[in-house]
C-alpha cells in the first residue's frame, strides 16, 4: 500500500498502550512511517505508479524489557488497469531489520533464592547474549478501483516474515550447549483485508472494512465500519467515528474477543486519530483492564483526490 495515498507523501505516527491496568508496566508499541510516490509514463491518461516507504516500528513488553525494533524499506508497482473505473493492481516488497533485546537486570532463577528472605544469589544458568538482529521481508497485493466519483472499494492481501527468521536468544555460535534449543522460527503471517468507501451525500461517507489475520495457530477476524462527517462540504474538516469487532481463536474455538470504538478529526491535511479496545472475554478471571488504546497522527503533504484511493483513515 505504499504511495496509496491522495497526495504527494503521507507521515503517520501511532502509539498503542495494552493493559495499563493489569500489568505493573504495559504493553507499548511505538510505529513511525513515510511514504511516497511517482508517477511512470506521464503521457498516459491514467499514468502506472511508483511508491516507496520507510516504516520504524518499537515494541515494549512489560517488566523484563523485551524490545523489538524493526526497520523496513517498502517498495510497491502501481499497474493501472483501466481508466473507465481507475482500477490498479498493486505488487509490493517489503524489507526489513529487526532487532530484538531482553533486560537481565529485572530476571531472578530458582538458584538465587538464599533460602532466608530473597533473591540475592548468582546464577549458573546460561543466558545467551541478550540483543541480535535478524533479516524480514514480507510481499503483498492490492486492487483498487473507484468506478464512481461516489464509490472506490480495495482487495487485497500481505505475505509477511515469509522467511521465518530464527528469533531464538540462543541462536548464537557460542551458545555451546547442545541442550539448548537454538531454533525458534517466527511463523510467517497472512493477512488478507477488503474495504469499501461509499457517499450517500457530500456530508457522509461510509467505509465498512474487513480485516483476516493468521499466524501459526493464531486466527484474528476484525469487521468495522468508519463513517466520515462532513458538515460543510466546503471547509476542509471532518468527523471520522465507527464500531469494530475483533474475534480470535483460542482453546474452546473461535469467538468474539473484543469491541473497539474509534474516532477522529480530519482538517485539512491533518487526520487525528483515536481507537479504544476492550475485552469482553474472561482471560484472566476478571474482564477489568484488559483494554489498549491507540493515538495516531497522520499527514498528507500536497492533498489531491483526483485518483481516488480508499481513505486513509
Amino acid at each position: 500500500m505504499a504511495g496509496t495515498i491522495d497526495g504527494t507523501f503521507r507521515i503517520a505516527s501511532v502509539y498503542r498502550d495494552q493493559w495499563r491496568s493489569a500489568l505493573e508496566q504495559p504493553l507499548k508499541t511505538y510505529a513511525f512511517s513515510g511514504d511516497t510516490k511517482f508517477e511512470l509514463g506521464r503521457t498516459a491518461k491514467q499514468p502506472d505508479l511508483v511508491g516507496v516507504g520507510m516504516t520504524i516500528y518499537a515494541d515494549r513488553a512489560g517488566l523484563y524489557n523485551l524490545n523489538t525494533t524493526t526497520v523496513t524499506l517498502t517498495g510497491a508497482y502501481h499497474k493501472a488497469m483501466s481508466s473507465k473505473t481507475n482500477s490498479y493492481l498493486s505488487l509490493g516488497f517489503q524489507a526489513g531489520i529487526s532487532q530484538r533485546s531482553i533486560g537481565y537486570s529485572n530476571l531472578t532463577f530458582g538458584d538465587q533464592f538464599n533460602a532466608i528472605d530473597g533473591y540475592t544469589l548468582g546464577t549458573l544458568e546460561e543466558l545467551p547474549p541478550n540483543n541480535y538482529g535478524v533479516a524480514d521481508f514480507s510481499i503483498g497485493l492490492l486492487y483498487t478501483a473507484k468506478p464512481s466519483k461516489s464509490m472506490s472499494y480495495q482487495v487485497g492481501g500481505g505475505f509477511f516474515h515469509f522467511n521465518q527468521p530464527n528469533i531464538s536468544f540462543y541462536q548464537q555460535d557460542d551458545n555451546v550447549n547442545p541442550a539448548l534449543i537454538r531454533e525458534n522460527p517466527l511463523d510467517a503471517k497472512l493477512s488478507l483485508h477488503a474495504s469499501m468507501s461509499y457517499s450517500t451525500s457530500d456530508a457522509i461517507r461510509w467505509n465498512p472494512r474487513v480485516l483476516y489475520l493468521q499466524q501459526g495457530q493464531h486466527n484474528e477476524a476484525n469487521i468495522g465500519l468508519g463513517i466520515r462527517l462532513q458538515p460543510d462540504p466546503g471547509k476542509a474538516q471532518a468527523f471520522h467515528f465507527g464500531p469494530w469487532l475483533r474475534g480470535t481463536s483460542h482453546f474452546d474455538g473461535f469467538g468474539i474477543e473484543s469491541v473497539i470504538l474509534m474516532a477522529g478529526f480530519e482538517v485539512n491535511n491533518w487526520i487525528f486519530g483515536f481507537s479504544y479496545d476492550q475485552n469482553l472475554e474472561d482471560l484472566s478471571g476478571s474482564r477489568q483492564g484488559l483494554n489498549a488504546f491507540e493515538v495516531s497522527i497522520i499527514y498528507i503533504g500536497e492533498h489531491d483526490n483526483s485518483i481516488g484511493w480508499c481513505p486513509t483513515f
